[in-house]
């Protein structure tokens, strides 16, 4: 199945740089603000949970340890991805530091 493309056709160097960090701004940007904040809550949440396995009836305070046990692994799971998409942000600076480069020629 094909699909319909998303931008047109790279014309020159400069439409390329632009295509790049629209890239970089739009998607990677974003997404890593929003991984961040996500951490910040599930961390917010673990503490939580933490707290509450200490003030109720020792059979919710297990279940309570249980959900704050499973949103460490998720923010464990979210710093890996952060620092994929790091990487993918390093990815992005490099390529448009190659097009500077084309453009300076």
């Amino acid at each position: 199945m094909t699909r319909e493309r998303v931008i047109k056709d790279i014309g020159n160097i400069e439409e390329a740089v632009k295509v790049e960090e629209t890239v970089r701004t739009g998607y990677c940007d974003v997404i890593s603000d929003n991984l961040n904040l996500w951490i910040a809550v599930e961390e917010d949440i673990e503490d939580s949970y933490n707290r509450l396995s200490k003030k109720v009836d020792p059979k919710a305070g297990r279940a309570f340890e249980e959900l704050a046990l499973k949103s460490g692994d998720t923010v464990k799971t979210l710093r890996k991805l952060s620092k994929t998409l790091e990487e993918l942000d390093d990815q992005q600076v490099d390529r448009i530091r190659v097009l500077g480069r084309l453009g300076d020629s």
